[in-house]
């Protein structure tokens, strides 16, 4: 490798370097681990009807995230990238799972086994910052490709810590496993996989057009913002049922 090559290759690793410093920076205010309806799931302050209510309103974003990445497949021209965004699709959807079940139904696991109807599920009339995270991510799956992928990445790049804790809530506060906790259990290490490869991807196409970079962290911020705002629209639900 020639010095020339050299120097242009640690310039690319410093600029790669900087943003995923800058994207973490830009998403951090939105730690969902330290919002006050995650924080009493851990601390077991949560009653049965809070997660029933929980899991019948967050299984819409659930459910809708196939058709998020379907959005995207669609849009993105023939080659790797399209190819890898249809393997996230079809795990997804539970293609090549042993079971053949989609994550909406190891979802709706959990839902059933909070005391919840599939069927109220379903029909269920969503509380407006549910709708707002659901257009976002809509929105986002159109957006330039770079950016899309951006908003994908600062959703499951959290999703195994995330998984993990509630997970061991589940057990330790309510002796909820099994099939209730499998949607955690899986994702602890499901999106590890997936949170990697958004990654690449994004470097890749970072390197190919560099001036993306200013929306690939603005689409990531929009994201976590808008996955934080519909907590707050459960945790205000929560207080209320509690007055």
């Amino acid at each position: 490798m020639s010095q020339i090559q050299q120097l242009r290759k640690d310039s690319t690793s410093a600029a790669t370097a900087a943003f995923w410093e800058r994207l973490d920076a830009r998403v951090a205010p939105y730690n969902l681990l330290s919002h006050p309806f995650y924080q009493a799931w851990s601390k077991g302050e949560l009653t049965r009807e809070d997660l029933r209510e929980y899991a019948a309103e967050y299984y819409h974003h659930v459910s809708a995230f196939p058709t998020y990445l379907s959005a995207l497949h669609a849009q993105l021209p023939d080659g790797e990238l399209r190819r890898n965004v249809l393997r996230n699709l079809l795990d997804e959807e539970g293609i090549d799972a042993p079971d053949g079940r989609a994550h909406s139904d190891l979802w709706m696991d959990f839902a059933r086994g909070m005391g919840a109807d599939a069927g109220e599920v379903a029909g269920r009339d969503l509380l407006p910052e549910t709708k707002a995270l659901i257009a976002s991510f809509r929105a986002a799956a159109q957006a330039e490709p770079v950016a899309a992928l951006a908003a994908m990445y600062a959703y499951e790049s959290r999703v195994p810590e995330i998984a993990r804790t509630k997970a061991e809530g589940l057990k330790q506060h309510y002796g909820a496993e099994g099939a209730t906790a499998r949607y955690f259990t899986l994702h602890q290490t499901a999106d590890v996989h997936h949170a990697q490869v958004w990654r690449g991807l994004m470097e890749t196409e970072l390197a190919a057009r560099p001036e993306a970079a200013e929306g690939a962290l603005t689409a990531a911020e929009t994201a976590a913002q808008a996955l934080w705002t519909a907590l707050d629209g459960i945790e205000r639900e929560r207080m209320e049922r509690r007055s």
